[in-house]
């Protein structure tokens, strides 16, 4: 049971089990749906990838410069050994180069792990180029590659167990009951493996516990593998429980074997070495029959399908090689992974070109915002700081019920409470300044533009900020030279009434005097 975000019931997924027959047959051929947005455009081909990327293990960057050794676990990805084992890529290789999850020494185990949400409400269609060649006991290959989502709402900094389970599923090392179960990935919701080998279909070492729905080929330990160039897909797991097998390439998905692929091609690749010295370039050509160009589409939820198409690079083109629904419930996003290990057995794993695009167009919406009261603005309490929001539907669907969040403004009013992809509205709200704003002398408050798409979902543009300064009011004419007449205010008042005083007497002593005349005697 999971018991955090999502209750996943694995003994429910019997539902989704029953049916798939009809899922799996002979390949067809696929068609292109994806129309919205490109979430993820990594070609791995340079000597850095984007930040949201970490590496696990064994993995690096054939383009990147050479280093002595990968760090353990999670680490960022950086270049591979200047020594590699096996036919790998030259490293330093730049333009020319390749995700290596790992190279053809034993007892490897590499991971690529993304931190981007992508949203599962319009559907995704992931599509990547993936190599296994090369192995030290060829014909015998290595275990196989997986690709896995998880729920967005979780951490995905490290993979699950490798071996048979892909990095994917849980494990107990060859089903030794004095061992200790290795957990499965942290919120697995899918995990689609690219098995040459073929462990990853049964249900050995304690994959699928918990699950009332077993493979086909039960807890048995086969030899050889049951599940040979299969692309076998298992459901939701947390830690030990859960990982539910529910489909893979094979016609039959009875308990009783053997059970042949349908595939209609091989997974591994037929290159063997690569010649002393070859450079990067033409280390690519020579890879170039080698390579699987996978494409995995997951319709929009809440109730979607999965399928899973491949080029084998044979002149057939991409043909669908199964289709199923996903199981319930779907979370609101995914995040996405890549694992490849290395035993006994042998290839080296390579990934390039990993593009991720919604299905539909997504929503989405911009803000700005500005101070609308013209300046200067007084650090008086009470003053009145007027913005100007302006919100721009940026997405392919209409957004409605559009809003402003700013903590400091209270009521902020919109003209339009809708928009059209492309289209703009304006909003506005007030602020009256504090004492403490006053006495700090700006104010600086962020905003969000929120709305709901069509399905109901809720859309929130990336923050918005504006700074208002406010300045120190002038004082009144005069004041300034009466406040700097004494040193109190009792000093000033003193001050005022003897300059007055003075004054006073001044004008006294200066006023006009009356002019004596003499009368004479005759007037």
């Amino acid at each position: 049971m999971r018991t955090r975000r999502g209750s996943w019931r694995f003994g429910g997924l019997l539902a989704v089990v029953i049916g798939l027959g009809a899922a799996v047959g002979s390949a067809a051929p696929a068609t292109a749906q994806a129309s919205g947005p490109v979430l993820i455009d990594e070609d791995f081909q340079g000597a850095s990838v984007a930040a949201e990327f970490q590496g696990y293990g064994s993995a690096c960057l054939t383009g990147a410069a050479p280093v002595v050794a990968a760090a353990p676990g999670e680490h960022p990805l950086t270049g591979c050994s200047a020594v590699g084992v096996g036919p790998v890529p030259p490293a330093g290789g730049a333009p020319d180069g390749y995700l290596q999850l790992t190279g053809a020494a034993n007892d490897q185990a590499g991971a690529l792990l993304s931190e981007k949400p992508i949203p599962s409400t319009t559907g995704v269609e992931i599509s990547f180029e993936q190599w296994q060649y090369g192995g030290t006991q060829t014909p015998a290959p290595a275990d196989g590659i997986s690709f896995f989502l998880v729920d967005g709402a979780v951490a995905l900094d490290a993979p699950g167990a490798f071996g048979g389970s892909l990095g994917y599923a849980q494990k107990l090392p060859d089903d030794d009951p004095a061992g200790t179960v290795i957990p499965g990935v942290n919120g697995g919701y899918l995990g689609i493996g690219l098995d040459v080998l073929g462990n990853y279909f049964g249900d050995w070492e304690h994959r699928g516990d918990g699950c009332a729905q077993r493979s086909p080929s039960g807890t048995a330990f086969y030899v050889p593998a049951p599940g040979a160039n299969m692309v076998t897909v298992r459901g939701p797991g947390d830690s030990t429980t859960g990982y539910c097998f529910l489909t893979a390439t094979t016609p039959n998905l009875t308990t009783t074997g053997p059970w042949p692929s349908s595939l209609p091609g091989q997974l591994q690749g037929p290159l063997t070495g690569l010649p002393p010295g070859t450079d990067a370039a033409t280390a690519a050509a020579l890879l170039e029959p080698s390579k699987r160009t996978v494409t995995i589409d997951v319709t929009p939820a809440p109730d979607p399908t999965v399928t899973v198409s491949i080029d084998f690079n044979d002149g057939a083109g991409t043909q669908q090689v199964l289709s199923f629904p996903a199981p319930q419930p779907v979370p609101t996003t995914y995040k996405l992974g890549f694992a490849a290990s290395t035993g006994l057995f042998t290839d080296v794993h390579l990934i390039r070109t990993l593009r991720v695009q919604a299905l539909a167009p997504l929503p989405a919406l911009s803000l700005t915002k500005a101070v609308e009261t013209p300046g200067p603005i007084p650090a008086v309490a009470g003053t009145i700081v007027r913005y100007l929001f302006t919100v721009t539907n940026t997405g392919g669907t209409a957004v409605d019920s559009i809003a402003i969040q700013d903590p400091r403004i209270g009521e902020v009013s919109c003209a339009q409470p809708s928009l059209a992809p492309g289209a703009s509205t304006t909003c506005t709200g007030s602020y009256a300044v504090t004492a403490a704003d006053a006495a700090a002398g700006t104010v600086v408050n962020t905003a969000t533009a929120t709305g709901a798409a069509p399905d109901g979902s809720g859309v929130t543009s990336d923050p918005a900020s504006a700074t208002v300064t406010l300045v120190a009011p002038t004082p009144p004419s005069g004041t300034a030279a009466l406040a700097d007449s004494g040193s109190s205010s009792r000093g000033g008042v003193l001050g005022a009434g003897i300059a007055i005083a003075l004054l006073g007497a001044l004008l006294v002593a200066a006023g006009p005097r009356r002019e004596r005349t003499t009368r004479s005697p005759n007037c």
